[in-house]
């Protein structure tokens, strides 16, 4: 982090006493250094107000908190209504500071892998920063923003959320110039309890936007393909289905693990384009990042030329050969149309047995048990020769998959019947919400089949 003062840093909730140069924020005490700034976040398990004093030994200056706290000093503390609004003002503070332009990056699924596609497009042409993994919160998007050098020309931020007012309050930090929305799923339909509603918190990334901004969004989603959207003035919309859009892709083909499609585009005609992964939803998210680095000016064929750096993020349909066994990790988040886009990689890869190992979804709400049939009966239909899961939600997908399906009482059972039963030439692929941790499953795999 570049040194900012204090009195800058805080601007907006605290008038510091005592000003000097900052170089760190941190929620975290065991992060602390010197000059640095404390978030004292209560948690549901951790009180961060509890490691104050702790932090002002370790160097802190200010510690930021919504009680006050009496072992410390009370020029040492700010007493805020929400820390997490905070640590959004701080970011935006330091984002003042920089002469950069933010690409937002939202949606219920693919923000991460979307991310990754417009990095690649875009960081050839001029230096680019990245939000890292999924920070995109009231915290992590903050971070990203406090990596932020001079030298740094553009970023690509992604906007997360869990209740309407998030996005909003990100991008009003972030000021992006341009913003993506890949689709409007069903993931937080326990909170917001209609895609009506998440729509609408989607759509709050353009709160933070010129009305010069760029906007890309779906145009094969039902409700994004629909949306009247008034804000900003330049609305493209992207494609594979609705040959209407701005940006269309044809003539998609697999090709080992890559996938070669034609970019029709309104405005720049017919291109070829070849990214390193497989799966029409992959696709998807390169058309969003051609689509909105093309429309910022960039030159359309280089750009659709850059999607072949693309690189996986993570557990992000990640694609291992290990002793003759074709293992597709896909275990960061899950959400049905998510779990069908895995069945799909799965079949489009696999030359030989297909096996899903799946596991529970998380925040679907009421209908929970039938969507997790769903998924089940998408992959008995195309063809998947075997369904193992762990979960109590997942005990729907075999219903929806039939009597052959079996669910285990818990992962390391699973674990062990995968080892003992998958064979050279199987196609296996994991998938679960995240908190499901089913990266602890593909882990004792492997060093199971290193015995």
């Amino acid at each position: 982090m570049n040194a900012i003062l204090l009195s800058q840093l805080v601007k907006g909730f605290a008038v510091p006493k005592n000003d000097c140069y900052i170089n760190h924020v941190t929620s975290d005490s065991r992060d602390v250094v010197e000059n640095s700034v404390f978030l004292a976040i209560r948690g549901e398990r951790v009180n961060g107000e509890n490691y104050a004093a702790s932090a002002i030994e370790k160097g802190a200056k200010l510690i930021v908190t919504e009680n006050h706290i009496d072992n410390i000093p009370d020029d040492m503390q700010a007493v805020v209504p929400n820390v997490l609004d905070a640590s959004i003002q701080m970011g935006a503070n330091v984002r003042d500071t920089f002469d950069i332009d933010i690409i937002g990056v939202t949606g219920s699924m693919g923000k991460t892998t979307t991310k990754e596609f417009i990095y690649a497009a875009l960081s050839p042409f001029a230096k680019t920063v990245k939000t890292q993994g999924n920070r995109n919160n009231e915290l992590g998007m903050p971070k990203t923003i406090y990596g932020f050098t001079q030298e740094d020309k553009y970023a690509v931020l992604e906007m997360g959320m869990e209740a309407l007012g998030d996005v909003h309050k990100l991008t009003l930090a972030a000021r992006p110039v341009a913003a993506v929305i890949t689709c409007i799923g069903i993931s937080h339909l326990e909170r917001l309890k209609t895609r009506d509603n998440i729509l609408k918190a989607k759509l709050e990334i353009v709160d933070g936007m010129d009305e010069s901004g760029i906007l890309v969004v779906n145009g094969d989603d039902e409700y994004l393909s629909k949306a009247d959207i008034k804000h900003p003035a330049n609305v493209y919309r992207y494609g594979i289905e609705n040959t209407d859009s701005d940006v269309v892709a044809k003539n998609i083909s697999t090709v080992g693990f890559a996938t070669e499609f034609t970019i029709v585009d309104k405005e720049n005609g017919e291109i070829n384009c070849t990214i390193p992964t497989v799966g029409n939803h992959n696709v998807m998210n390169a058309l969003c990042a051609y689509t909105v680095i093309s429309r910022m000016g960039f030159d359309a064929r280089q750009v659709a030329a850059n999607l072949a750096g693309y690189t996986v993020s993570g557990q992000r349909q990640k694609i291992v050969e290990k002793n003759g066994i074709l293992f597709i990790e896909d275990c960061y988040n899950a959400a049905p149309a998510s779990m069908k886009a895995a069945v799909d990689t799965l079949k489009l890869v696999s030359e030989g047995r297909t096996i899903a190992v799946f596991g529970d979804m998380m925040e679907l709400g009421d209908d929970e048990a039938a969507l997790h049939s769903e998924v089940g009966r998408y992959a008995a239909q195309k063809g998947v020769d075997c369904m193992w899961t762990w979960g109590e939600r997942a005990k729907h997908i075999c219903t929806g998959f039939g009597p052959d399906a079996l669910n285990f009482e818990t992962k390391q059972q699973l674990t062990d019947y995968i080892i003992e039963n998958i064979k050279p030439g199987d196609g296996i692929v994991f998938k679960a919400s995240h908190s499901r941790r089913f990266e602890d499953i593909i882990d004792r795999v492997y060093n199971g089949l290193e015995k």
